[in-house]
C-alpha cells in the first residue's frame, strides 16, 4: 500500500467518524422506536394551539412532523370521565391524513408528555375507544 492510499483510507476514515459522531450528537436517542415505551410529545404553538403525538424531529429541517395528533376538545362533551378531553386528528371536514408538519418558527415549546398525566390518560382513554369491538 502506498502512502498516498494509506493517507486517502485515514482520512475517508476521520470524514465518517466525524460524520457518525455529528449524526450521533443530534439524535434523541431516547425519542428512537426501540428504545421500550411510547413516547407523547406536546407541541405548543406561538398562535395558542397545542397538538399531541409521537414526534419525528429531523435537526437540520425546517419542520417537524406530528404522527397520531391529538388535541384539546370540550371536556363536557367527551364520553370520558376525565377533566382533559382529546380529539383525533382526522374527523375535520378535509379529513387530514394521519399527520401533520410543523413549521419551526411557529413552535413556542415541545414536551414530553408522561403517560400518567391527565393528557397521556385522556389519549388511552380516546384509543380505548376507537379500537374495534373485535379487538377488545
Amino acid at each position: 500500500m502506498t502512502t498516498v492510499s494509506r493517507n486517502r483510507l485515514i482520512v475517508g476514515w476521520l470524514v465518517a467518524a466525524i460524520l457518525g459522531l455529528v449524526i450521533a450528537a443530534s439524535t434523541d436517542l431516547t425519542a428512537l422506536p426501540f428504545t421500550g415505551n411510547e413516547k407523547i410529545s406536546a407541541v405548543f404553538l406561538l398562535d395558542g394551539q397545542a397538538y399531541f403525538g409521537r414526534l419525528h424531529d429531523v435537526p437540520w429541517s425546517s419542520t417537524v412532523s406530528l404522527s397520531d395528533v391529538y388535541y384539546f376538545d370540550d371536556a363536557r362533551r367527551a364520553p370520558t370521565d376525565l377533566a382533559v378531553a382529546l380529539v383525533r386528528r382526522g374527523a375535520e371536514l378535509h379529513q387530514p391524513a394521519d399527520g401533520m408538519q410543523i413549521r419551526r418558527e411557529k413552535i413556542l415549546a415541545i414536551e414530553r408528555v408522561s403517560l400518567g398525566s391527565e393528557v397521556g390518560r385522556a389519549i388511552a382513554a380516546q384509543r380505548a375507544l376507537e379500537r374495534p369491538a373485535s379487538s377488545r
